[in-house]
């Protein structure tokens, strides 16, 4: 790309100082008290002085907003960050239809940064105006609230707005000049897939549901991975060795979850492979999605020390930090 980004990517370079390092996810990890969590991450520059020590949400959700400010000052066409943003948009689409439908509509269920602000959702879907909506989301939109309308049921509607998600992500890794987020934006696709395609398997839903609910991508055959969900479980893995998730055979072999723990592991990994080219916006991308897991295991050990949850049962959750 263009010579635009060398000050942007210099800025990112200062900012990764400040990401977590292993050393401090472990410190975080040895205190015994929530209190001490919090206190070492405000010390690190999270959140406010004076934090309420009870709710950590607000913590995150400041953490996640300075990002967003952050990248929006680099660089002034947020556009290049939409896959980054098309999970926040479909998730409060997804808030609006349902807060609308029961009656029931409280900000807290909105997310902040995405591409089209929560009131403007609001109103589209209020009005009945979801045609000035981008045209998958449009379409989902309109899917969605007729199905909830006549079904009641609000999986459904999930289902359908989260399809439109990935048909959305898959659409922006084709058009990208990104060599970072078209590689992102396959695998989120591919393994988004491989994990819809194991919890129908586990919910006993049937070949026409998983039919419905994938999206084509280049890493899995769509119609392969329908086919081999259905049969003896040695057979996705004998499919699976001669694509891209074949390292994530045994952790599919032990659980869900431990598949998840690897998936983010991949997205460390890419972002690590296309971090350095000065002359393109991969590097802000990666450092973007560097902090969403960062958040995101801030979010683990958290939830993990104000519940009391012994620490061995978080540490598998915890993959290798981007610093």
């Amino acid at each position: 790309m263009s010579e635009k980004y060398i000050y942007a990517v210099a800025r990112i370079r200062a900012n990764e100082l400040s990401l977590l390092s292993e050393k401090d996810i472990s410190t975080l990890m040895s205190y015994k008290e929530y209190e001490d969590c919090i206190n070492f991450l405000i010390n690190k520059g999270w959140g406010k002085k004076n934090e309420a020590l009870i709710d950590y949400s607000s913590l995150l959700k400041e953490e996640k907003t300075k990002v967003l400010q952050f990248i929006s000052e680099l660089v002034s066409d947020r556009t290049v960050f939409n896959v980054l943003f098309f999970p926040i948009d479909y998730h409060n689409l997804k808030a609006a239809i349902k807060g609308y439908i029961v009656g029931t509509i409280s900000s807290e269920l909105f997310l902040p940064g995405g591409t089209i602000s929560c009131e403007y959702l609001l109103k589209c879907i209020k009005e009945n105006n979801i045609t000035h909506l981008p045209l998958n989301m449009a379409n989902s939109a309109k899917l969605a609230v007729e199905k909830l309308i006549h079904t009641g049921d609000g999986q459904i509607c999930d289902n359908i707005i989260d399809k439109a998600l990935l048909e959305a992500i898959k659409a922006e890794g084709k058009n990208s000049k990104s060599k970072l987020i078209k590689q992102y934006s396959d695998f989120f696709v591919a393994s988004t897939n491989l994990k819809i395609a194991i919890r129908s398997k586990i919910l006993g839903k049937n070949r026409e549901f998983l039919k419905s609910m994938l999206v084509e991508c280049s890493s899995l055959n769509v119609e392969k991975l329908i086919d081999v969900i259905f049969k003896k479980e040695e057979l996705l893995f004998e499919y699976l060795k001669f694509t891209k998730f074949a390292d994530a055979i045994p952790f599919i072999k032990k659980s869900l979850q431990m598949f998840e723990y690897w998936c983010e592991n991949k997205v460390i990994e890419i972002i690590n492979r296309e971090k350095y080219d000065y002359f393109s916006v991969d590097p802000i991308i990666a450092y973007v999605l560097a902090k969403e897991y960062e958040i995101k295991i801030v979010r683990i050990i958290l939830s993990a020390k104000l519940n009391h949850i012994d620490d061995k049962l978080i540490k598998e959750r915890i993959r290798a930090v981007y610093a």
